[in-house]
């Protein structure tokens, strides 16, 4: 039972804006929604309001309107209420009846989500002698969503085995059969785009085995999808679908919900294994998604870089595209730009180098270098020039694609300090990564993916280990957190209850000593 203290205020002021008048701003090369909402000391919410074309970002150019905005003053009575980890707009709906707008007019830094620790205030409509003394209270807050879910007991009857189904884009019609793969394993006799999905069923088969040693029944089905959407589309809609107690897949998000939509009307579950992409479970409760969102991933990254590093230079470097631009608007609210020492934004042009070394601080102890790109190439060349540059402040803040980068020196990512968001690290020294790699090589005669073989057993180990525990999987359940070889799995959190559910656990590691280390524990 988590416990709330409530302070009891009257405010005698609080802001609420209305647009009274405009001005128009003609963007410059290189500007961005953020650059220009601090220019203007307005939000970009606001700015994108008055302005919906530039929700996929601003063009060199283009004339866009400024909203100018004034203060109201009112008096009301409010709660301050202390955010705990985890909380949404959901769980506070439910607990005061307060509308997200109206939680948002109150709190403007709502509009980028939660941060557990802080303050927020909750209105209070009903009539308050506000000539009371105003005391501290301690009250006991409603039941929590975890404590909620473990007291849910849901009834699914017990099977003597259960049924799962993996959807993969095995291309079989470019391989002669899953087992050839196996036997041989020569890269020049498999199809190229086949190896994800061989190397995650590889993984999958061992669980499986596993499982069955441990007296839990499977019967496990392959279809191919062949990464198109037609063909998933033809698979998911055979009756035998129906008597699916899982599915794992598809990898590919547009085959993925596909399935997951034809499912969710027959209560199926369904896993997305691979897809961190943010609208992949809408409207879909039956599904759960393995990846932390991308989202979820950089505000936390964008945490734990404005509790480390307050008072150090804070240098952004990104490419001038809506991609980057939207991923830096994602940790603005977290980094919590205002409180920090310095921050300064390069947009990368031919002279990327030249920027850069004119916004390194000598004076300073770390000269912290956010890059929100994806693009191996820009984000290699960028590493190499640093690297030459032999500056021993410097510390780089990552993507999660990072780790899946080929032929990325080691050496550059030792020596500049490179920190990325990941949702597991793998420890090659625990005994259950030791099982699975002395089954994995012999069977397949090479060394398991850290990204596919690797997470082919955990999520099949996870998930089938709970039909065997519960009789059934549903996103109304409460799931047992855990860390297995590469993935940490942690899904109970306050949610939607009309979406799937997202595993939350996401944590730091950097590169050091020609290891991969945590560094947020």
């Amino acid at each position: 039972m988590y416990k709330y203290i409530f302070y009891y205020f009257l405010l005698s002021i609080y802001f609420s804006f209305d647009v009274f008048g405009q001005q128009t701003h003609d963007v410059e090369r290189g500007e961005t929604l953020y650059s220009v909402s601090k220019k203007y000391t307005v939000t970009i919410s606001d700015l994108i309001k008055a302005n919906p074309k530039a929700k996929r970002g601003l063009r060199e150019g283009m004339s866009i309107v400024i909203p100018i905005i004034h203060d109201s003053i009112d008096t009301v009575v409010y709660i301050l209420h202390k955010v705990r980890p985890l909380e949404s707009f959901y769980s506070i709906k439910n607990k005061y009846g307060i509308e997200k707008k109206e939680l948002i007019d109150f709190n403007p830094q709502l509009e980028y989500g939660f941060r557990a620790g802080t303050f927020i205030k909750i209105p209070r409509h009903d009539e308050v002698d506000v000539t009371e003394k105003l005391e501290l209270k301690e009250q006991d807050a409603e039941v929590n969503f975890i404590e909620e879910l473990k007291n849910k007991k849901l009834k699914f009857k017990k099977k003597e085995s259960y049924n799962i189904a993996f959807m993969l884009p095995l291309y079989l019609d470019k391989n002669d059969t899953i087992e050839s793969y196996q036997s041989t394993n020569e890269e020049n006799e498999i199809y190229k785009k086949s190896h994800y999905a061989l190397e995650f069923y590889s993984g999958a088969k061992i669980a499986i085995d596993t499982l069955k040693k441990l007296g839990i029944s499977l019967n496990i089905y392959v279809y191919d999808t062949e990464n198109d959407p037609n063909n998933t589309f033809d698979l998911v809609a055979k009756k035998e679908f129906d008597n699916m107690d899982l599915v794992i897949g598809p990898f590919y998000s547009n085959n993925f919900k596909i399935a997951a939509e034809i499912l969710s009307r027959r209560d199926v579950p369904i896993i997305a294994p691979l897809s961190s992409k943010g609208n992949l479970l809408e409207n879909i409760p039956n599904a759960f998604q393995v990846v932390p969102t991308k989202k979820r991933q950089l505000t936390y990254l964008s945490k734990f870089i404005s509790k480390h590093h307050s008072n150090g230079n804070i240098i952004v470097v990104r490419r001038n595209n809506t991609e980057e631009e939207e991923y830096l608007n994602w940790m603005s609210s977290a980094l919590e730009i205002d409180s920090l020492a310095s921050f300064n934004e390069i947009i990368v042009d031919n002279a990327v180098i030249d920027s850069i070394h004119h916004e390194l601080d000598s004076m300073t102890e770390k000269n912290v270098i956010l890059i929100p790109s994806i693009e191996k190439d820009f984000v290699t060349d960028v590493l190499t020039k640093l690297n030459a540059t032999r500056d021993s402040s410097i510390i780089i803040y990552g993507m999660p694609e990072w780790t899946s980068f080929e032929k990325l020196d080691y050496d550059y990512l030792m020596n500049l300090n490179v920190h990325v968001p990941n949702s597991g690290l793998i420890n090659y020294d625990d005994s259950l990564t030791k099982y699975f790699v002395d089954h994995y090589q012999p069977e397949n005669k090479s060394a398991p993916s850290e990204r596919f073989a690797f997470s082919g057993f955990d999520v099949t180990y996870y998930f089938a280990s709970i039909l065997h525990k519960e009789g059934g999987l549903s996103s109304n359940m409460y799931l047992e957190p855990i860390n297995l070889l590469s993935i940490n799995f942690d899904y109970n959190y306050p949610r939607n209850r009309k979406n799937g559910s997202r595993n939350q656990s996401v944590q730091i590691i950097k590169y050091e000593n020609l290891e991969i280390i945590r560094v947020d524990e």
